[in-house]
């Protein structure tokens, strides 16, 4: 018997129906164990969300943005399962290095569960150390949750690394692209987001075509779990559709929106609007729109002198001046949850902060990272230039 019949495959990289391992026995092997533990109705379709994180030990300089990022994907993933009960979204999560002998190299901290019942992620569940095993953290848990899904579901994988594979006993890369390359044929999605690597070449080799770099840095990883967020919620506004409508929708294609970000620039010269497009300029908070893009805005889409925030006539005012990146930070959110929510509208954002304010593009880029993949926010070229990060 070959090592991919072991493992319980056939050569198109489908599981085989064998009986699940006991919890001894999935440890004493290393394996990793989901368990399929709810029942659900004849009719029932789940969302999976399998999030694969690095925890070897270059990790550590992001350690706290990491852990900050992977409690807003959960976050988010709350978030879009209020928002539409019948959803049925399921969290695991896993970690990877190969470290200490105490613990295994590829560790279970969610275990296929309800979203409800998820907590965030505390800071002893996840301390950097060791190398990475990337395709056994891959192998393991891919594999493990196959006996979860049935006809109908989606699956969402995300991979999230700062280096590359160089610890891994049991699969190969040659492995992880059959398995990859059988799933994603049923319609299973995954991503590979990577630090300090060209994420498109890397993953590229294991199969894996929706893929984003970012800097392994306290910046560059924060953008980069915002990106995430924008990217994840615009894949479960289609999954919904889909099943509303029985649209048929391939939801591999541009998941991280980087070919949007060809078409959605802001031109650098308004002087007109179209039906349903919205002028969006940085004011102060006294709306006293004097000059620049506010001066556009008072005097030719419906801007109101003395008021210095959110949707006025055919422009939105975002306050600019307070003198701190945080409080625009905070405007700047509000914003893209207005826009999320009005998706008839068409949101242009020009270069705000970045005139009289005195910010640069690359402070006030990345504040609209959570608006990414959101298809009815243009931003300007300068902004998607520091956003559409690519590794050099």
């Amino acid at each position: 018997m070959n090592l991919m019949e072991t493992l319980g495959f056939s050569k198109r990289g489908a599981a085989k129906q064998t009986e699940p391992a006991t919890a001894n026995c999935a440890a004493e092997k290393g394996l990793v164990d989901f368990s399929d533990r709810y029942p659900r109705d004849e009719k029932e379709t789940r969302i999976f969300n399998l999030i694969i994180l690095d925890e070897s030990g270059s990790m550590d300089s992001i350690r706290k943005q990491a852990l900050t990022g992977v409690n807003e994907a959960i976050e988010t993933i709350r978030q879009a399962q209020k928002e539409n009960p019948d959803d049925n979204q399921m969290l695991s999560f896993v970690t990877f290095d190969q470290g200490p002998r105490n613990r295994p190299d590829v560790r279970l901290i969610v275990d296929n569960e309800k979203i409800g019942n998820v907590e965030d992620i505390r800071p002893e569940q996840y301390n950097p150390q060791g190398m990475t095993p990337l395709y056994d953290a891959m192998g393991k848990s891919v594999t493990a949750l196959q006996k979860c899904v049935r006809d109908g579901d989606h699956v969402l994988v995300t991979v999230v690394t700062d280096g590359y594979e160089n610890a891994s006993h049991v699969y190969t890369e040659e492995m992880i692209r059959e398995l990859v390359d059988g799933l994603s044929a049923k319609g299973w999605v995954f991503t590979y987001i990577g630090a300090n690597q060209d994420s498109g070449q890397t993953a590229g080799a294991v199969g894996i075509t929706s893929t984003m770099d970012f800097q392994a840095s306290i910046e560059g990883s924060a953008m980069m779990w915002s990106k995430m967020h924008s990217s994840h919620r615009e894949y479960y506004k289609k999954v919904r559709r889909a099943k509303m409508t029985g649209e048929y929708i391939d939801f591999n294609d541009d998941f991280f929106a980087q070919k949007q970000a060809n078409n959605r620039v802001t031109p650098g010269r308004i002087e007109d609007l179209q039906e349903g497009q919205i002028f969006v300029f940085g004011s102060n908070e006294q709306g006293h729109h004097d000059g620049g893009a506010a001066r556009l805005a008072l005097n030719k889409f419906g801007a109101i002198y003395g008021k210095g925030r959110g949707l006025q006539g055919r422009s939105y005012a975002i306050p600019t001046m307070s003198g701190s990146l945080e409080t625009i930070a905070r405007e700047v959110e509000e914003f893209i949850m207005f826009a999320d929510a009005h998706p008839e509208m068409t949101f242009l954002v020009t270069r705000i902060g970045c005139g009289i304010a005195g910010y640069r593009d690359e402070e006030i880029a990345p504040l609209f990272a959570r608006a990414y993949s959101l298809p009815n926010v243009y931003l300007p070229a300068e902004f998607w230039k520091v956003l559409s990060y690519k590794y050099r």
